[in-house]
């Protein structure tokens, strides 16, 4: 792939008519990028074939390829956002690093620290000691939301669904095994099977309230809504118990993976993670 996109870059200049040696660097790099999407970074702090900003999914993701550049290299360079570091020297620390908390680094660098809601965000955007919110009725100052379900993607195969009780996967919920009953809002987007950090898109939000020792399904459908109610199909599935809840998603858009995240009525998506 690097040796094509080497051809590429020269056929291209000779084409525009002009010599690599006669040119700026900016000037030879791409913009649009024709590499989006492919796990190689190919802006200037990558591989360098595109210019900045037009590659952002793969250099905002750690796990791209970065070849020689300053994000992949031993150098600890800086990226193009304002001076932060990518790579991030502060990974794993319990304080999220990325700009929407203690902002040393740049988006992307620091995902496990900034998906975590225990983490320290400091007076970012994400959580903050002193804003508090309201969760399932209640106000809180506590360091995440009383229960929650970060994004899950969910395939496209419906054959997958088939082989599980009632036809249906049980979310993950954080911070315990089923929700507090409550109001809650439930985000569904659009997103593929490349990996956990695959890029969401059309993200669209609605309004629940769960109820004491209720089970329910939320159906993604091929019109890019969701249907959710109580489904007879989910007793395979234990009781909840008083006060608590559980949601189970399935994917009936053929075409799409969707990503579901489910929180509490109050707390900013950013909690939704990754």
């Amino acid at each position: 792939m690097r040796l094509a996109k080497s051809l590429y870059l020269v056929m291209f200049a000779a084409m525009a008519g002009l010599s690599l040696s006669g040119t700026s660097a900016m000037a030879q790099l791409y913009n649009p990028c024709p590499y989006t999407n492919d796990g190689d970074c190919d802006e200037p702090n990558g591989l360098g074939y595109c210019d900045w900003g037009t590659d952002t999914a793969d250099c905002s993701n750690p796990n791209s390829n970065f070849g020689a550049g300053a994000s992949g290299g031993n150098s600890g360079g800086y990226s193009s956002g304002g001076g932060l570091y990518n790579p991030c020297p502060y990974t794993n620390d319990g304080d999220c690093d990325e700009p929407n908390g203690l902002g040393y680094c740049d988006w992307g660098t620091d995902t496990n620290d900034c998906s975590n809601p225990n983490s320290n965000y400091g007076t970012g955007s994400g959580y903050s000691s002193n804003s508090g919110a309201t969760t399932g009725g209640s106000t809180t100052t506590e360091g995440s939301p009383s229960t929650y379900a970060p994004w899950m993607r969910i395939t496209n195969d419906q054959r997958q669904f088939a082989a599980q009780p009632g036809g249906a996967m049980p979310l993950v919920v954080n911070n315990g095994r089923n929700f507090e009953a409550g109001s809650y809002v439930i985000y569904y987007g659009v997103t593929d099977g490349s990996g956990p950090y695959a890029p969401i898109r059309d993200i669209r939000s609605y309004s629940v309230t769960l109820g004491s020792d209720q089970r329910y399904l939320a159906s993604a459908t091929g019109a890019g809504t969701v249907a959710f109610n109580t489904d007879g199909r989910l007793i395979t599935y234990s009781e909840p118990g008083p006060s608590r809840a559980m949601i189970y998603a399935r994917n009936d858009d053929s075409r799409n993976w969707r990503a579901i995240c489910v929180l509490p009525t109050g707390w900013p998506m950013s909690y939704c993670g990754n």
